[in-house]
């Protein structure tokens, strides 16, 4: 039985650009109250945060489990939260923070400590794509691409991102995938396909302003490949959310979705995943709750 509030922060150590050292110091000076618990748990491998959130949740000592580190880190986390009555928060130390920004979490670590102790929440979707679950974006297409080259580079941040992709432009080519959203079949030539809960890639980077995480929908953001002349405009669109009136942009608002793939890398809140076969997708409405 939880008399007070208890709290679980689980650290990832290589996330982002490499500062985490400071949080569990700052932790024990902002974390003052009798009221507030705490405990603190490193992540030791890929996948490990996941393990560590459903332990937390079946051990029932814990009313709250917060995610330290980027997009990879809240999918790990709130995997094992959805669902259950464990309220999840995050501390964003990651490269692109996509989610955290979508949900306004301050970006500067004692404002996002706050905000934890303050534990104002509200219930968000999630989704799924065939077994796996996300919070934020996942797809299919060049981003999948970048973000495989992006975890195996040696640096992170938003620059390594952008050199990467700069980089693999022109040698990517287009796709036509077949897509079944709810019930209706469109055949679409893409060089990006987003699936979005969430409104941003990170590092506000809007592919999908339009995405809000209670509504209860999905949405798919298609990129078609465009000409070189095209792609400072098409940028300047995704930072200052106008890509809807792009020619190069179409999006599709659904519930249930199949995207017949053309191949077997797909990313998942950032983080790149092999899955082999068609991808089903489906919103899972309220179904996390999230402080911020």
């Amino acid at each position: 039985m939880i008399n007070k509030r208890s709290i679980l922060f689980i650290i990832n150590p290589i996330s982002g650009t490499g500062k985490k050292k400071i949080i569990e110091g700052l932790l024990n000076k902002l974390i003052v109250s009798d009221d507030i618990g705490f405990e603190v748990k490193y992540t030791e491998y890929a996948g490990h945060a996941s393990i560590i959130a459903k332990d937390a949740v079946e051990s029932g000592d814990f009313d709250t489990v917060v995610a330290v580190g980027g997009d990879g880190s809240v999918n790990e986390v709130s995997s094992s939260l959805i669902g259950t009555n464990v309220k999840m928060g995050i501390i964003p130390t990651g490269s692109g923070n996509g989610f955290a920004r979508h949900l306004g979490i301050p970006l500067k670590y004692e404002l996002a400590i706050k905000t934890i102790v303050k534990g104002i929440s509200s219930t968000v979707d999630s989704a799924v794509v065939n077994n796996r679950r996300f919070v934020g974006v996942a797809g299919v297409g060049f981003d999948a691409f970048i973000s495989k080259k992006f975890d195996e580079a040696p640096t992170r941040g938003f620059w390594t991102y952008f050199k990467l992709a700069l980089s693999s432009y022109f040698n990517y080519k287009e796709k036509d995938y077949t897509i079944i959203a709810d019930g209706n079949e469109v055949v679409l030539p893409a060089f990006i396909i987003s699936f979005c809960n969430s409104c941003q890639w990170g590092n506000n980077a809007f592919i999908c302003p339009n995405a809000v995480t209670h509504d209860g929908n999905l949405r798919l953001a298609i990129v078609r490949k465009m000409p070189l002349y095209a792609l400072p405009g098409f940028a300047m669109r995704l930072f200052n959310k106008s890509i809807g009136k792009s020619k190069y942009y179409q999006e599709i608002v659904f519930k249930k979705a199949c995207i017949k793939k053309q191949e077997n890398l797909l990313h998942i809140d950032g983080e790149p995943i092999e899955e082999k076969g068609d991808l089903n997708l489906q919103v899972n409405p309220a179904s996390l709750n999230v402080i911020h």
